[in-house]
């Protein structure tokens, strides 16, 4: 793959909240993990595990858990002014977009190979590095999902306010953290390119350049926007659903 393909790859990721009900091939399973298997981490300490989940169960449970756990995250959204709010922990769902992705992936972490950094960065640093690594092989997940044909959805709350309720139903040991789990499928819908800021914007060559530096009101003006663009992406798919029930 040359760098303008790759860089296209990058461009078409987009996170999918609602899929078609083909299965996956046990394969491309397969070839996501082997991506992420080979993803860098500090001292090659290679701290990931990997649950695939497929039974509908398990998946319905998760679900059930995520609306549960996510309650006040979603009242505390309400609380932010109306044009910084998240839409999806904006809007009333009966469900969570990712329940009927045909397959889940959660991306576990051992911090006990965190022995396997440099002595100062284990001691003062660890945690931090620990999560760098994880984060790594997250996003060589998703590549891999979207290089395949497949949507993914990056479903962050499974390893902050789920963790205790995931560990007991999934059988995880005390020892091992949840990091984060991903939903992955065909795609019931398709997304264009997101719109990142300017290259220009963000580049510095030899120091940082402070003439560049954003003021507090531009930065929010810039989430602002995010979260327009984001609401009218949640309205679209929310009138399709709508659609395909009716």
């Amino acid at each position: 793959m040359d760098i303008d393909h790759f860089i296209d790859l990058l461009k078409s990721r987009r996170s999918i909240r609602a899929y078609k009900p083909d299965p996956i091939p046990d394969e491309y399973i397969q070839k996501i993990i082997e991506a992420a298997r080979w993803a860098p981490s500090g001292g090659d300490s290679q701290p990931w595990e990997f649950i695939v989940i497929k039974r509908k169960e398990t998946k319905d449970r998760i679900a059930d858990l995520f609306i549960k756990s996510t309650k006040p995250v979603r009242q505390a959204e309400l609380t932010r002014a109306k044009d910084l709010r998240i839409p999806a922990l904006e809007m009333e769902m009966p469900e969570p977009g990712f329940k009927n992705a045909p397959v889940f992936i959660f991306l576990c972490g051992d911090p006990r190979t965190n022995e396997a950094f440099p002595l100062m960065v284990y001691e003062k640093w660890g945690t931090e590095v620990f999560i760098s690594n994880l984060a790594g092989a997250f996003l060589c997940m998703q590549l891999a999902a979207k290089s395949l044909g497949l949507g993914s959805q990056w479903v962050s709350a499974t390893g902050s306010v789920m963790e205790n309720e995931l560990k007991e139903l999934l059988h995880i040991p005390e020892q091992i953290k949840i990091y984060d789990m991903m939903a992955v499928g065909y795609p019931a819908y398709s997304l264009g390119p997101r719109s990142p800021r300017k290259i220009e914007d963000m580049t510095h060559y030899d120091q940082y350049d402070r003439s560049k530096l954003r003021s507090d009101q531009q930065t929010k003006d810039f989430i602002k926007n995010l979260r327009k663009r984001d609401r009218e992406e949640m309205e679209g798919l929310m009138r399709g659903i709508e659609r395909r029930q009716a």
